[in-house]
């Protein structure tokens, strides 16, 4: 049976499929604790591999100190990518600030994408891992 393991914080919820996908689902506002556990959740799930990474934010806001405790502890080890789902553009501009913000750090060199739902964020996935070096 394949490796599913989930996980609730605050309003948000994440899941992990293999090989390598993580999803969140955040609803309300994202809270300096609620990005710790979101920092350990990448975590936990990237010891064996880097993984894809879903956020749907299309419910949520996050606050200047929880996005500063992102860029400050997010490790570029951890993902293949990272797509975020229901951006407007307020999300979307929220979303490039924090991707700017860990570049300038020297540290971040993921690819960051937009979709429209979870089913166009999967198919880019799958495509994305069919570009993968075979190992």
């Amino acid at each position: 049976m394949a490796n599913h393991r989930e996980w609730s914080f605050g309003g948000h919820h994440a899941h992990f499929e293999e090989p390598d996908l993580l999803v969140m689902k955040f609803n309300g506002p994202s809270k300096l604790e609620d990005c710790q556990r979101v920092l350990e959740v990448c975590q936990e799930v990237a010891e064996k591999q880097p993984v894809f990474l879903i956020s749907d934010v299309s419910n949520s806001l996050l606050d200047k100190e929880a996005r500063e405790l992102l860029v400050e502890h997010s490790k570029a080890e951890w993902f293949r990518g990272h797509i975020y789902v229901g951006t407007g553009p307020r999300e979307v501009a929220g979303a490039k600030a924090l991707m700017l913000a860990l570049y300038f750090t020297g540290r971040w060199m993921v690819e960051v994408d937009f979709a429209e739902s979870e089913r166009d964020a999967r198919d880019l996935v799958s495509r994305k891992r069919a570009q993968l070096p075979k190992q």
